[in-house]
């Protein structure tokens, strides 16, 4: 292979080949946090540029093309060497797409033809609990409203957030995938099993309701009204209407939806048949799409 052709090898592809999963991305999916594969490293501080095809170690302070990697990861070999181990390693890839490209999903799962051998386990899975810290979220607070869930598409094996819905249903979440499993239906998390808060807490989807207990935690007082309520997420704008009746049996809604054309219309549609009894929290967070928009903004230091 010639030096040009050895300089388009796709980072994320060999570092997938290596067994390096990705803990989270960024910048619209265009940066790649990894646990560096140079070091120890807890923090996921290894950053990898998918469209310009550089990567650079935070911890290291070092970085450039996968050639330089290539090098680093072999006792910074001669260019020779490392040409010759990036030629070895680049015949060995599995065919098809990259296994993070693999996990991209625009909707629902079919059960019948993607998902098999599926188990709901406790949260674990230092990957997702990484995830979770890369969105703002401490891992107690993820443990406690999320279970792990692993799975195989097409003989391959994945894991992924889990977040229940009232019949029985999933919404899975990982860096690369966003997608639901079984009936989609809300989420109603209360304080009580024996008797309803006079008030609820209204959310779009479950990141933004771990976002609220993450700042309610903190006793933040200037996006939330940080008094616990029992919280309903609705999982999907296009629940709506469906989650409606679940908001009526309380006296007021706090609704946290998104600061989007979509998030808008639902909250219109709450306060529509809430009359009266809803407040618009999403007001206090203008400058944000959404509330871990809000989280992940600097403002609050991170867990």
């Amino acid at each position: 292979m010639s030096f040009y052709e050895l300089k388009e090898i796709p980072i994320t592809d060999l570092l997938t080949h290596l067994g390096h999963r990705p803990v989270s991305r960024a910048k619209g999916g265009r940066q790649w946090f990894y646990h560096s594969p140079l070091r120890e490293d807890n923090n996921a501080s290894f950053c990898v540029s998918s469209d310009k095809n550089l990567w650079y170690d935070f911890g290291t302070s070092r970085g450039g093309n996968v050639i330089d990697l290539a090098r680093a990861l072999n006792g910074d070999c001669s260019f020779k060497v490392a040409a010759s181990w990036l030629e070895e390693q680049r015949r060995g890839f599995k065919q098809g797409p990259p296994l993070a490209a693999s996990l991209v999903s625009n909707g629902p799962l079919r059960p019948d033809t993607e998902m098999e051998n599926i188990q709901v386990l406790p949260l674990t899975n230092k990957a997702l609990i990484g995830y979770l810290w890369s969105r703002g979220i401490p891992a107690e607070i993820g443990r406690r409203y999320c279970k792990e869930v692993q799975y195989d598409v097409r003989d391959r094996h994945f894991f992924a957030l889990c977040f229940m819905n009232i019949l029985g249903g999933m919404e899975i979440r990982n860096p690369f995938f966003k997608g639901s499993f079984g009936v989609n239906a809300p989420s109603v998390i209360t304080l009580s099993k024996s008797e309803r808060t006079p008030s609820c807490c209204v959310f779009e989807g479950f990141m933004d309701f771990l976002s609220y207990q993450t700042l309610l935690a903190r006793y933040n007082d200037l996006v939330i009204n940080p008094v616990p309520r029992d919280c309903i997420i609705l999982n999907s704008t296009s629940m709506v209407q469906k989650t409606v009746p679940f908001i009526q049996v309380y006296d007021v809604a706090f609704t946290y939806l998104d600061n989007d054309a979509a998030g808008q219309q639902a909250t219109d549609t709450i306060e529509a048949a809430m009359h009266d009894r809803t407040i618009r929290m999403s007001g206090r967070f203008p400058d944000f799409n959404d509330l871990n928009d809000y989280l992940m903004s600097g403002l609050f230091r991170r867990p």
